[in-house]
């Protein structure tokens, strides 16, 4: 074969060979140096990857450290809200208890209070049954003369109110009253304050009396005045009297010259609203207390005979001016007010 092949072109061939030798080694030594490169930069993708990993690895850990924490302290919480609650469940019912207790004693207390002031009413009760008794026994009045003496000056009072402006009626009311002539005055009707003023204290703007014999007298807002001293007393003046009036009060009534003593009898005149239509009704009782400038009588003084009168039997005088006010929740007797402590001259 290198018969046939020159020198020349054997050079030229080992020349080729040689070129491509080194070509090769070349590219054998750029790929060998590529792959330690790649493999160099794989190892550290690798080493920040398991880095990587370690670091979540880590804070998984934590998470998992900081859940358990929560998972207890939130145990604890629960066990102290159980027990908070399971105070405050306990601390109601004995509070409940205590006060169903204080209900109970607050029940006997008041159920005794009642007895009591029930025993206490029914004994005040029979001990003024047994004074009127005794009272009756020892006693003996000519009830009918009296009362048809005083008779003829106890009128029925009623009262108009009506709105300044327009006139309008808008409330009326209607008691008991008794005719008394002071000196240097004109005839007066004595009755309640509650007759002659509304629930607001307004005055009424005309009020008229009305007598047993059927007269009757009419007069305007300015003839009507009430107690300045607080009581329940008002006046109805009558400046022009028919002459009957003018003489049956010239000398009478007469005051009683002092104050009575208990189990005096006495008997209230007037015009009760369930009463009689035709003359004043009398109720009889006798003094079974005193009370400030009050007389307390067991005597019926109810809404209409009010504001009448009220006469003491053994000296036939003026004791004073029933009234219908209440003083007290449990209080079941009438009270007078004294004529010399209402009487204003």
């Amino acid at each position: 074969m290198l018969s046939k092949i020159s020198r020349k072109q054997y050079i030229l061939l080992v020349v080729s060979f040689l070129a491509i030798l080194a070509e090769s080694g070349y590219l054998a030594l750029n790929f060998f140096r590529n792959y330690e490169l790649e493999k160099a930069l794989l190892k550290t993708e690798v080493e920040d990857a398991q880095n990587a990993l370690a670091l979540q690895s880590q804070t998984i850990n934590n998470l998992i450290k900081e859940l358990e924490n929560i998972r207890k302290e939130s145990v604890s919480n629960t066990e102290g809200i159980r027990r908070n609650l399971a105070e405050e469940a306990r601390k109601r019912e004995e509070a409940a208890r205590k006060l169903e207790e204080k209900i109970t004693q607050a029940e006997t207390r008041t159920l005794t209070a009642q007895q009591q002031l029930q025993a206490r009413e029914e004994s005040t009760n029979r001990k003024i049954s047994a004074l009127e008794e005794k009272v009756s026994k020892n006693t003996s009045y000519d009830l009918a003369s009296i009362i048809s003496q005083w008779q003829p000056i106890i009128s029925i009072v009623r009262c108009d109110f009506r709105y300044s402006d327009t006139g309008r009626l808008y409330y009326q009311t209607s008691g008991s009253g008794i005719a008394i002539k002071f000196d240097d005055a004109p005839i007066s009707i004595l009755t309640n304050k509650h007759v002659v003023t509304d629930d607001n204290s307004f005055g009424a703007t005309s009020c008229s009396a009305s007598f047993s014999d059927k007269s009757a007298v009419t007069v305007s807002s300015g003839d009507i005045r009430v107690s300045s001293k607080g009581y329940d007393l008002g006046y109805v003046y009558i400046n022009n009297p028919d002459s009957r009036l003018r003489s049956i009060t010239s000398q009478f009534p007469s005051f009683c010259p002092a104050k009575p003593a208990l189990g005096d009898e006495i008997v209230v005149l007037g015009y009760p609203v369930t009463g009689s239509k035709d003359g004043a009704t009398a109720t009889e009782g006798i003094i079974s207390g005193f009370d400030g400038k009050y007389f307390i009588t067991s005597a019926k003084v109810e809404q209409g005979n009010s504001g009448g009168a009220a006469i003491l039997l053994k000296d036939n005088c003026l004791l004073g001016i029933p009234t219908f006010v209440r003083l007290g929740k449990a209080e079941s007797l009438a009270r007078i007010l004294d004529i010399w402590t209402t009487i204003e001259k």
